[in-house]
């Protein structure tokens, strides 16, 4: 039931923030890529933090049973990176931690966090020096 619920408020989420940037697109000028990029990159996002949850809803459905669905090798009782079988390296490595990187990186692009960042920069340089003219 767990892996159900957790498909089911993860997939929720993945699908509000894949409308809420692409619906941000409108906002967002240049090329195709620089207009279009951040929702490229929440789907693709999406798509690979969903992949292990997806496995997890098969694997209890026995949709795809055990062991050729199973995270970890036979015989290994750590649940640790070291025993992670191929399956859990695509999966839990692979899809899960690319997925969650591209969201972050979608997210920041579609915050426009750089420019905001060097705007940020140059007016504490533009302080800095106005207090150092006061001094």
């Amino acid at each position: 039931m767990g892996h159900w619920i957790s498909f089911g408020i993860t997939l929720a989420m993945m699908l509000g923030i894949s409308i809420f940037i692409a619906y941000g697109a409108r906002r967002r000028s240049g090329a195709h890529f620089n207009k279009w990029g951040p929702t490229y990159l929440i789907v693709l996002a999406s798509v690979l933090v969903m992949a292990d949850l997806v496995r997890h809803v098969l694997q209890d459905t026995k949709l795809w049973p055990e062991p050729s669905s199973s995270q970890y090798r036979p015989g290994c009782h750590d649940e640790t990176f070291k025993c992670l079988s191929g399956i859990g390296i695509v999966f839990t490595i692979f899809c899960t931690y690319i997925g969650f990187a591209l969201l972050m990186w979608a997210t920041m692009w579609n915050a426009n966090l750089i420019d905001k960042l060097r705007d940020m920069r140059e007016k504490w340089r533009e302080l800095r020096a106005g207090a150092n003219t006061q001094a």
